[in-house]
């Protein structure tokens, strides 16, 4: 009888395991989807304030150095935009 409960006591603790590795695995998938989901909201937060610092350099034309610092702040969130899938990539593969 014994050895009997030690069977049911050791599928017991395997089961437990397994739930638990099942657990973590669905808990860094979403891990995953959330940072994706923060990569895009600050991609988009970028566009949207270089757009806000675009129109603010139309609406005061005057000023060249606002012009051209709308205009390189553009070039930045281009080149921030192209290199974020990249990154979001890598730290998928390092977890």
């Amino acid at each position: 009888m014994m050895e009997g409960t030690e069977t049911v006591a050791g599928r017991l603790w395997r089961d437990r395991v397994q739930l638990r590795e099942q657990e973590r695995n669905e808990a860094q998938a979403r891990l995953r989807i959330a940072e994706e989901k923060v990569a895009i909201l600050m991609a988009e937060n970028d566009r949207l304030a270089a757009e806000n610092a675009r129109l603010r350099a139309l609406l005061n034309p005057d000023s060249e150095g606002a012009q051209a610092e709308a205009e390189t702040h553009l070039q930045m969130k281009a080149l921030k935009d192209a290199l974020l899938p990249l990154l979001s990539g890598q730290s998928a593969t390092l977890n």
